[in-house]
């Protein structure tokens, strides 16, 4: 099965430890969520994945053939129509021609009901598009590029309940097929409900969880959101 395998990582900013022995990994067909509070590091890690930036040591392999992955900032020329901007996204990103019916064909079997509003957001020019809109067209278009390894840094940020649901579905879908999915969110509902396992990044490393209780009993909380502020407030000693 293919994987993503990050062993011992190591990464430091000055005297600044970010990572220290950290574990993890991401299997084929799963969508694995991390979570960490703001500064712990998920962009870095995912930079890091990229080989935008270098880890201090550890290990770290994957045996997938194409690696997608989305950042939090997206920012598009606002005298294009998202059509515009689907053609230049799949022209840098895909290897083999994507058109606007094969990703119809692809969102619409994910989550059924979905292509009517992303024809919506198609026609639009780029500078009527909320933030919201083009992080959701993105992610969904990209999707349908056909990586098998897709990284989502924050994908729900700035999105409404309706764009959410659709974007959870469509990753769901994805890794039905076989992709495996990983995202970062500060959301720890919407993780625990839709992710197969997540890692909390808590005292510089990586720690699973399959489910909410297990999650809320590691922390001592009685909450989810107060097992995450417990983790994230946990020194690094």
């Amino acid at each position: 099965m293919k994987q993503l395998v990050v062993s011992s990582l190591d990464i430091s900013y000055a005297q600044h430890v970010l990572f220290k022995n950290a574990s993890l990994k991401v299997q084929a067909g799963s969508v694995s969520g991390l979570l960490g509070p703001n500064g712990s590091g998920k962009t870095t890690f995912f930079d890091v994945i990229c080989r935008l930036k270098k880890m201090d040591g550890g290990e770290m392999h994957h045996s997938f053939s194409k690696l997608l992955y989305l950042s939090q900032v997206i920012a598009t020329p606002p005298v294009l129509r998202m059509f515009d901007v689907f053609k230049m996204m799949m022209l840098f990103c895909a290897d083999a021609p994507v058109t606007q019916r094969h990703a119809l064909e692809k969102v619409e079997k994910w989550s059924p009901g979905i292509a009517d509003r992303y024809c919506e957001i198609w026609k639009k020019k780029s500078s009527l598009c909320s933030y919201g809109e083009k992080r959701w067209f993105f992610t969904l278009s990209l999707l349908c590029v056909g990586a098998d390894l897709v990284i989502l840094d924050e994908p729900t940020a700035g999105v409404d309940p309706e764009f959410r649901y659709h974007i959870w579905r469509c990753l769901e879908g994805a890794a039905a097929e076989g992709v495996a999915v990983l995202v970062s969110s500060h959301n720890v509902d919407e993780v625990v409900t839709h992710c197969d396992d997540f890692y909390m990044l808590s005292q510089r490393r990586f720690n699973r969880f399959t489910d909410a209780a297990g999650f809320m009993r590691t922390y001592e909380a009685s909450s989810l959101d107060e097992a995450f502020i417990h983790a994230a407030s946990m020194t690094n000693d």
